[in-house]
């Protein structure tokens, strides 16, 4: 099945809903394929970080799927006539895909790569309670020089995992995936950011109704003011999603 796209400042983003999405990837795990589907959740700081090195564009734009992690995403589409149904973050698709396996008696294995030692082992202990049936087939933190790569590369192909997570932060773990994907010998990899952290305890989403009122970015920026620089990369690609408004009109 070919996806629906829409394309934001260059980047062609799914119109998959978060349950359309889940959908679409269990199928995708039962393709036979010769090398990893690629998944990245992009939110506007990779958008505009796509803008300005050709090198992560390039990665960006070879990934199999791109869904819309940050409701500026979501906002954006519709500022541009072509409104996105809904958000569908790397956290909540892996724990909506990882709870539906789990109801419905299937087996996936999956194996967990980035963040620091610690916080790797608290997540892969963490999904293991949340779901008994889901296999962390190996994990390995991110903290790895290049020297190190292809051991590590091995050792996730030794593993076959159906899942792939990859948490080095972006650009580094869509790079990482992009440049491996034929040798890695798992189904599907995903790029989730900061995912570990949550899993591990090391840091708190925002409560469900700040998510509700998609104030999550501000909820953020209270807890950690040194934040402030990098949400300034929200209001440059408000600018540019306003330039390419009057283009289209």
């Amino acid at each position: 099945m070919k996806v629906h796209t829409v394309d934001i400042l260059g980047v062609p983003f799914s119109t998959l809903t978060m349950e359309e999405t889940i959908q679409y990837l269990f199928g995708q795990l039962k393709q036979e394929r010769r090398q990893t589907f690629h998944v990245v959740t992009a939110n506007p700081e990779i958008v505009m970080c796509a803008r300005k090195d050709s090198a992560f564009q390039n990665d960006l734009l070879q990934a199999d799927l791109i869904t819309p992690d940050g409701i500026g995403v979501v906002k954006a589409s519709g500022m541009l006539g072509e409104p996105l149904q809904e958000r569908v973050s790397g956290f909540d698709l892996m724990n909506g895909w990882f709870a539906q396996a789990e109801q419905q008696g299937r087996q996936l294995s999956v194996f967990l790569l980035g963040a620091k030692p610690h916080v790797v082992e608290r997540a892969a202990k963490e999904l293991r309670r949340l779901y008994p049936s889901l296999q962390v087939a190996g994990h390995q933190h991110g903290y790895f020089g290049a020297d190190e790569e292809e051991q590590i590369v091995e050792k996730i192909a030794a593993a076959k995992p159906d899942i792939l997570l990859v948490a080095l932060g972006f650009p580094r773990q869509e790079k990482f995936i992009q440049t491996h994907k034929q040798r890695l010998q798992t189904k599907i990899a995903v790029g989730v950011g900061g995912s570990f952290d949550v899993w591990a305890g090391e840091a708190k989403r925002a409560p469900k109704w700040i998510q509700s009122i998609h104030l999550e970015w501000f909820y953020r920026l209270c807890k950690t003011p040194s934040r402030w620089r990098r949400q300034l990369v929200l209001l440059e690609f408000l600018q540019h999603v306003l330039r390419e408004r009057k283009m289209v009109r």
